[in-house]
């Protein structure tokens, strides 16, 4: 990739975390400008934990989500230094809960699934470099059950529980 280009996705990447927290509400905040300590996020000034929308773009990392009481809490997303999302999740309370979506830095899906109590639990997909499906299912805990799409063949694993979402 040329410099130029590198350049534009550096800017564009930029004015997207402008236009996404930047619109009313709180100010979004660099993550640089807040101190962690045992995990939680804290103003500098006051030493409280932060709370509002936050932004890194430091070098081979960036991301835009949000903070509260210094903890990771809302959508965050991830990005390639070439600007192409690498994850996006859903955090609550600093711990994953709810969806996921990884993906290559060509822009193909890697893998979705969802997190509740601090475990994939629910319908599981991962994909190669270019979009074929290797593995499909259920989670329970992080374990497989029910029936599994596993590159090109079909497993049948413990039955899952009737409450997850998709569950077999």
């Amino acid at each position: 990739m040329t410099w130029w280009m590198s350049e534009m996705n550096r800017i564009l990447s930029l004015i997207g975390v402008v236009l996404v927290v930047g619109c009313g509400g709180p100010e979004t905040r660099d993550l640089r400008t807040l101190r962690e300590v045992d995990g939680l996020y804290m103003n500098p000034g006051d030493g409280q934990p932060y709370s509002g929308p936050v932004f890194s773009m430091e070098e081979g990392e960036r991301r835009i989500g949000s903070l509260r009481d210094g903890l990771w809490d809302g959508p965050l997303e991830e990005y390639y230094e070439n600007g192409q999302l690498r994850e996006k999740m859903i955090w609550k309370d600093g711990e994953f809960d709810g969806s996921f979506e990884e993906y290559y830095e060509n822009g193909q899906l890697m893998m979705k699934g969802i997190y509740k109590a601090r475990e994939l639990n629910g319908p599981f997909e991962r994909y190669d470099r270019n979009g074929e499906l290797l593995d499909r299912g259920t989670l329970k805990d992080g374990k497989e059950c029910g029936e599994w799409f596993e590159e090109g063949e079909v497993v049948n694993y413990q039955p899952c529980p009737p409450d997850l979402e998709g569950g077999n």
